[in-house]
């Protein structure tokens, strides 16, 4: 990480705005009496990148200012970055993270930032840790000694030494790449596991493979005799259902007979009606010839009476 611009106003010692422009210089002396805010602009440092300083909450407020805010401007990897971390008082603090989009930050012209603040800042903090692959503990070892504390990175225990110079040294991409190379070791021991397991299914059905053979011609023979059991019973369904045409047609045709006989009853009813009056008029007829004499004579008789 290279620091090139820095901004200061109301932190600490600085009631007004500072602005220290790293570029300007390749090496520089910081002097000046107690209290004069030399320390101030190495604390405004670690406390925009870390939100951490010498004093905590209100307390980096200069007494004579309402807030503090400290922006930073600094260039990795090729890109360029701008951290700007404020705080009122009795309020929380707010941090934004940028990147350069476009511009120059020399010509001061034109400059675009792309914001990569997240939603909180815990996240945000995290995000600067990521970039940086960095946080306070390895910055203060490694790059910036506090007053009094040279030897810090000496009195660290064993592991924490250990994680710091593998920070610095970045190894800690050589412990994601174990941790990845372990998981992707699993993964592939538990894919061949589910291999092996399946290779001995296989083995296991190719063994079964001549019982199985033979039970498939049985089920083979007894599905041909079911189709030909099937196909007789169509044939005999087919013949049922001609037998029931025909039963239908004859009984269509017994109820045409019965309608017939119904209506030759009633003409023969008829008939026998008609038959009965006709044998009444015959006998009266009958009757009427057998008095013809009677009547020729009482006739005769009438005629001479007349």
């Amino acid at each position: 990480m290279i620091p090139l611009k820095l901004s200061i106003n109301g932190f600490l010692s600085y009631q007004e705005l500072v602005e220290v422009d790293f570029q300007s210089f390749d090496l520089a002396c910081i002097s000046g009496p107690n209290g004069a805010g030399k320390s101030s602009i190495l604390d405004a440092l670690t406390w925009a990148l870390f939100g951490i300083a010498r004093q905590r909450d209100d307390s980096l407020i200069n007494a004579q200012s309402d807030f503090a805010e400290v922006t930073l401007v600094f260039a990795y990897e090729s890109n360029s970055f701008l951290v700007q971390r404020s705080k009122s008082r009795n309020k929380t603090s707010q941090l934004e993270f940028h990147i350069l989009q476009s511009g120059d930050l020399a010509g001061g012209q034109d400059i675009s930032w792309k914001p990569l603040t997240e939603r909180t800042m815990r996240d945000t903090q995290a995000r600067i840790h990521e970039t940086l692959r960095l946080d306070y503990e390895t910055f203060v070892n490694a790059s910036f000694f506090l007053q009094g504390k040279a030897d810090q990175f000496t009195q660290q225990r064993p592991g924490d030494r250990k994680r710091i110079l593998g920070t610095i040294l970045g190894l800690e991409v050589w412990e994601q790449y174990r941790q990845q190379t372990r998981e992707r070791r699993r993964a592939i021991e538990i894919e061949i596991k589910n291999l092996e397991g399946r290779i001995q299914e296989i083995d296991n059905e190719l063994a079964e493979e001549t019982a199985r053979k033979a039970h498939l011609e049985k089920i083979q023979t007894d599905l041909d005799q079911l189709e030909k059991a099937r196909q007789a019973s169509e044939d005999s369904l087919e013949t049922i259902r001609q037998i029931m045409t025909t039963l239908q047609s004859q009984r269509e045709f017994l109820a045409s007979l019965a309608r017939q006989i119904k209506t030759a009853e009633e003409g023969r009813a008829n008939q026998a009606t008609r038959l009965s009056s006709r044998q009444a008029e015959r006998e009266e007829l009958a009757d009427a010839l057998e008095k013809a004499d009677e009547i020729e004579a009482a006739y005769q008789a009438w005629q001479q009476a007349r």
